[in-house]
């Protein structure tokens, strides 16, 4: 019975020992040290200078100021800026305006542009008085400058004719027979002929009388009694009017 007790003793022991043994046998993880400066050596007691270390190297950092690719890496590179594109020549009436067949007032109105809108200017005149322009149904017509406001290059537009006017008659005469008794006038007219004309209008005081033929150069009015008048003689063809010719007849009393 001892020895048994014994023998569990010593193998009790045994384990013992192998199991300090295998402890301390572990791998330790060693732990990173940094390394302090190195202080001088102090001076020795006999006064010579102890040999200071040079073994031991000092880390050095140089910085590098950051750049904007670094700071912004996204950052895109700017574009050249492209130019706004001109306005277009256009033209824009300050009231309700007539728009025409030719750049004067003699030629015939076509339409009318309204006030506040915007016109294409297609043509101009060499005195830039009149604007050829694109109305609405794909018409073009003349409106006047002094109706006007002008936007873009408008002045870059091409010189454009209008269609030919008639000329005005030459000449333009009357005679008349004054009749008390009979209470009657009797005026006679006569104008000479001009070319690429319609016809001819006469005017009384303001007021169209007649209209006749482009071969017709004389006219016969009973005129009215007691009043001055004042009669007009006006050519016109397709486009328009030539300017107005006048004459004057007293009163017959």
């Amino acid at each position: 019975m001892v020895k048994e007790n014994g023998l569990f003793r010593m193998i009790g022991i045994s384990l013992i020992a192998a199991f300090i043994l295998s402890a301390c046998s572990a791998t330790v993880t060693p732990i990173a040290t940094v390394p302090l400066a190195a202080s001088p050596t102090p001076l020795n007691q006999g006064g010579s200078n102890a040999e200071v270390a040079t073994n031991t190297t000092a880390a050095v950092f140089t910085a590098t100021p950051p750049t904007a690719e670094t700071l912004n890496p996204t950052a895109a590179v700017p574009e050249t800026a492209t130019p706004a594109p001109q306005a277009a020549a256009q033209v824009i009436p300050t009231l309700n305006a007539y728009c025409r067949k030719g750049p004067g007032t003699g030629y015939n109105q076509i339409t009318f542009l309204l006030k506040g809108a915007p016109y294409k200017v297609t043509g101009r005149d060499g005195l830039n008085r009149w604007w050829q322009v694109q109305a609405p149904g794909n018409v073009t017509c003349w409106v006047g400058n002094a109706n006007v406001t002008t936007q873009g290059p408008v002045e870059e537009a091409a010189i454009v004719q209008g269609p030919p006017l008639p000329a005005t008659p030459a000449q333009f005469v009357n005679s008349f027979v004054c009749n008390t008794t009979l209470k009657t006038m009797g005026v006679s007219f006569n104008w000479a002929a001009v070319g690429g004309v319609t016809g001819y209008r006469i005017y009384r005081d303001g007021s169209p009388l007649t209209e006749v033929g482009p071969t017709v150069t004389s006219y016969h009015d009973d005129a009215p009694l007691g009043v001055d008048l004042v009669y007009e003689l006006e050519a016109f063809n397709d486009y328009g009017v030539a300017a107005r010719i006048s004459t004057n007849v007293p009163a017959c009393k």
